[in-house]
């Protein structure tokens, strides 16, 4: 079984933790994580450490790589580093395939960090594309007062640029590899997960995240119909 270190800061996409009643929350740690992803072509699941960071305020939030800074209420100003997706460094991915580079995005969100639509495009002319983010979470409390659950669904459109980048086959790949030559439309991926917290002290919180996606696209080298993870870590509450 391939161990993998994740470089992604993904955190709790998804923490949407609806703070908005909170005036700051902040978390920072990371995660033992156990899944397979839709490109990867082993048979069983990898393990890996994820780091995690969220942090939300009046005047903004991070989400693992998504920073959004308000310049007027329920509008802000985003900036994303979209980690490589297809890389042999996290999956054993086709051989013959190359690994798609990662790439800084620039744009806007409109809403909170639990309700939000996000528009990003490509600035450092990687592959030009764009993407068009909803994201939607609630979280509840439960009847142990230190333990809260948020359950999150996302759908994000990539429009062709984006979609070419990430799941096209050129004709040099599909010689070195086998794999038919292949050129995407736009594409729709789905996302659906929860997310645990538990207050161990004021100071240390448990996260657990278990989440799955979908790829809407037939490309050869997505390798299955859904992609899982499973996490478990500790994180640093330094605000809130």
């Amino acid at each position: 079984m391939k161990k993998i270190l994740p470089l992604t800061l993904a955190l709790t996409s998804s923490m949407a933790i609806a703070q908005e009643s909170i005036q700051e929350y902040g978390i920072v740690g990371a995660s033992g994580t156990f899944g397979q992803s839709v490109y990867s072509t082993d048979n069983s699941a990898n393990f890996g450490l994820t780091p995690t960071i969220f942090y939300y305020s009046n005047h903004g939030f991070i989400d693992g790589s998504l920073i959004n800074v308000s310049v007027l209420p329920y509008l802000g100003i985003s900036g994303n580093w979209r980690f490589s997706e297809v890389s042999d460094t996290f999956d054993s991915i086709p051989t013959g395939i190359n690994e798609r580079k990662g790439s800084l995005e620039l744009g806007v969100t409109l809403g909170t960090p639990g309700a939000r639509l996000t528009y990003l495009h490509d600035v450092s002319n990687v592959h030009q594309g764009s993407e068009l983010q909803l994201h939607l979470g609630k979280t509840f409390a439960t009847p142990l007062s230190d333990l809260s659950l948020t359950p999150f669904v996302e759908v994000d459109w990539r429009d062709k640029k984006l979609s070419n980048h990430v799941y096209g086959v050129s004709v040099a790949e599909s010689l070195a590899s086998g794999l038919a030559e292949y050129n995407p439309s736009t594409n729709l991926v789905y996302k659906a997960g929860l997310i645990g917290l538990y207050d161990l002290s004021d100071n240390f919180v448990v996260l657990s995240k278990g989440r799955i996606e979908r790829h809407d696209d037939e490309s050869p080298i997505v390798q299955r119909k859904l992609g899982y993870s499973f996490e478990l870590g500790l994180t640093y509450k330094f605000a809130g």
